[in-house]
Parts: C-alpha cells; structure tokens; sequence
C-alpha cells in the first residue's frame, strides 16, 4: 500500500487521523521498545469514567532509560500477561504460560486529567472478565500514534482513544508487524514476550 493509499478516518477532537500507523514490512527503528514489570494499581478512572479500562507498569528510568526521552502519547504494541491458571481469562500460547494480545498504551501525563507523574496506562485490546493486579506483564512498543493533547470533554478524549484502538487493531494485522508466537502468520520475531524468566532478564 503506497502512503497515497493509506486510509484515514475523522474524531471530532482531532480532525483527518491515519488508520495505519508504520509500513507493511513492519516498525523500523528506534522501534520496537521493551518494557516489563508487574501490573499496579492505577488511577482508577479508565472503566469507571472512560469504560475502557487500563493496566499500570511502573514508570522506572533505570530500567527503561529510553522512556525519559521519548515523546509522551499514545502507542501500540504487543502485551503478553503471566496469568494464573485461576483466572477466567488463561489462555496461554502453545509452549508457554504467557498470553498475548494488541495493546494500546499511554506514557505521559495525560492533560486532560492534569496528571503530575508521568505514567504508563495500557489498554489490552482483549475483554477481561476478571482483574489481573499484581500479574506480570511484558510490552513490544512497535509504535507511536500520535500525542497526547488536552480535551474539551469526556465524549472527545474517548473517541480519540477508540480511535487509537481501531488504528492498533488495523496496524497489527499486518503479518509483518504480528507477531510469529501468535502462530496465524505473523512475520515479526515477538519471542521477548514468551520467553521464560531467566532467558527474558539476561
């Protein structure tokens, strides 16, 4: 798909978006980052306010140096999660115990809530049916979407992040940005995301 073709689609917020973040052969660099770390207790207004409820890690320079210098906004990737076989939503990959799913994500301060930490909100693109605290996730950041701006309203910021959503969704499908763990034709080397402990530290 030559960048003449590249779809589009409208928020009232932000106007003419790309629905297509990246080319087809996959994301180039600086990307994909890495960032791990247990899910924490956020600022608990995703479902309650936003209905699109959101995963924190814990935003650590020592681990994750390059978070410092990147651009605050919105980003897409890959999450893989540690769940225990407990939980309703286990469903682990072929030879592994981590599942995976698209993400959204948010590392900034988020204006419109006038936030005084920089945070790190993801948005796994998968419907839960129970909360996962405490599990220990994994993200590839294989891109950026766009920055993150101040709103009006509620009704703008949440149709400027379903937006974001339908550009992860749509950006991931391609087999050179899916990931070869998924098993369905994926092109992209995701096996961070599934490796065990003591080969995802070294």
């Amino acid at each position: 798909m030559s960048k003449e073709e590249i779809p589009t689609g409208t928020t009232a917020a932000s106007g003419l978006r790309p629905l297509l973040i990246g080319p087809s052969s996959g994301p180039e660099p600086p990307y994909p980052y890495r960032m791990s770390g247990p899910v924490i207790s956020g600022f608990g207004r995703g479902s309650k306010e936003l209905g699109i409820p959101t995963a924190n890690l814990p935003v650590d320079n020592s681990l994750t140096p390059w978070i410092s210098s990147i651009p605050s906004g919105v980003y897409f990737g890959w999450a893989s999660l540690l769940l225990p076989p407990s939980h309703p939503n286990y469903s682990p990959a072929s030879n592994t115990s981590w599942s995976m799913f698209p993400m959204v994500m948010s590392i900034g301060y988020n204006p419109f809530y006038k936030n005084d930490t920089r945070s790190a909100e993801v948005h796994v693109l998968h419907e839960f049916q129970a909360d996962f605290y405490g599990t220990d996730m994994r993200l590839l950041i294989m891109g950026y979407i766009r920055d993150e701006k101040d709103y009006k309203g509620l009704d703008d910021l949440v149709e400027d992040i379903t937006f974001d959503c339908r550009v992860a969704r749509q950006s991931l499908s391609r087999p050179g940005w899916r990931v070869k763990e998924l098993g369905d034709g994926g092109q992209f080397e995701g096996g961070w995301l599934v490796e065990q402990e003591e080969k995802a530290s070294l």
